[in-house]
């Protein structure tokens, strides 16, 4: 990445002021005891200033800096103890003015690519001796501000994955059936507290109020069957004194008219002597209509097809037993055999449907 390209990539240029910079500003100061130093970038055009002591602008053009000698020189620190004599820059007007440059000294801020984005500076308008000690804090100071940058980048570009990875997450609950809830329960002091309900809710339950809920997590009783509250909030002390699911098919009435079917699970898990329940709600009625219309079907073949079964088999000991015809005879135990394996077979038919309804309720 050429430097232009990855000094714009740290979205730095034209920032606020930040504490870090103005102390890093502060220290180069105290260093070379000068009233003036700068934390700066360069770009294409200007110098701009990030943090500066003793000085009212905040940028000037990148060909008026002295800083702009440091762009091919990444390993070196740039000292002009004489501006007035050193052709670089004695007809800079910083240099040329009355009260102009006299000492000038910098770091460059070098990114881990190699590239010179800045500098760490401090200049005076009187002269200064420089030691090897200070030119070696200097380029720490430096250095501190490129791992500043690179660090402020990783966290940006993590908080964009998180950013990412919580709007996916968002349309992944907004779009899954039912609701998703995260409850928190401190057995202690018998508090309940809904951390988060998915906008779900409002699809199984059209009249409930989602804030009402996240703030009054009780107010959902309102909705099942008086009867079942008890069994409910019963089967919910279990659960969190045994530590296992809570599951359970709660009938909900709307308007006070129709009725729902949702099922409930959730799992709990302990942290710092809490209990967070994570689960979810989702609409069975549909399951529920079919296992009753199941039900229906054997009531019809338990009741409604063994009744003409049973006269049939009436009628067979009649015949018998009035002395029928011997063609009749002959045909009345093929006859009741039929009739016997066509009830065997209900029975049959009877018994594998009722697993079925309870395999079907088990496992809701």
């Amino acid at each position: 990445m050429n430097r232009l390209a990855e000094l714009r990539s740290f979205d730095i240029l034209d920032t606020d002021p930040e504490i870090e910079m103005d102390e890093i500003a502060e220290m180069a100061k105290a260093i070379f005891n000068t009233p003036i130093s700068v934390v700066s970038f360069m770009d294409d055009h200007r110098q701009w200033y990030k943090a500066k002591i003793g000085v009212k602008w905040s940028e000037v053009p990148l060909e008026d800096t002295f800083c702009r000698f440091t762009l091919g020189t990444p390993d070196e620190t740039l000292v002009i103890l004489d501006p007035l004599s050193d052709k670089r820059v004695h007809e800079n007007p910083f240099v040329t003015a009355a009260d102009g440059i006299r000492f000038y000294v910098s770091a460059p801020i070098v990114s881990f690519q190699g590239n010179v984005l800045g500098t760490v500076c401090a200049w005076d308008h009187k002269k200064h001796e420089v030691k090897d000690a200070q030119l070696e804090a200097l380029k720490l100071l430096a250095k501190r501000v490129a791992i500043s940058l690179e660090t402020r980048k990783i966290l940006k570009d993590q908080n964009q994955k998180i950013e990412l990875f919580g709007h996916k997450l968002q349309k992944l609950t907004e779009l899954s059936p039912g609701a998703l809830f995260k409850l928190k329960t401190d057995p202690s002091a018998k508090n309940i507290k809904l951390d988060f309900l998915s906008s779900g809710i409002s699809r199984l339950i059209p009249e409930a109020d989602r804030e009402a809920i996240l703030t009054h997590p009780t107010v959902f009783l309102d909705w099942i069957s008086p009867n079942l509250r008890f069994s409910f909030l019963r089967q919910f002390i279990h659960s969190a004194k045994c530590n296992s699911s809570f599951e359970m098919d709660i009938p909900v009435s709307l308007d006070g008219k129709s009725k729902i079917w949702l099922w409930i699970k959730a799992r709990p898990e302990f942290e710092d002597g809490e209990i967070n329940y994570y689960g979810t709600l989702q609409d069975i009625s549909q399951k529920i209509a079919h296992i009753n219309s199941l039900k229906k079907f054997l009531f019809d073949i338990s009741h409604k097809l063994r009744a003409p079964v049973a006269k049939v088999k009436g009628v067979i000991h009649l015949i018998q037993d009035e002395n029928s015809p011997e063609t009749t005879m002959e045909m009345t135990p093929i006859l009741y055999r039929s009739i016997d394996e066509l009830d065997q077979i209900l029975h049959q038919l009877n018994h594998e449907y009722s697993e079925l309804i309870n395999f079907v309720e088990d496992d809701n």
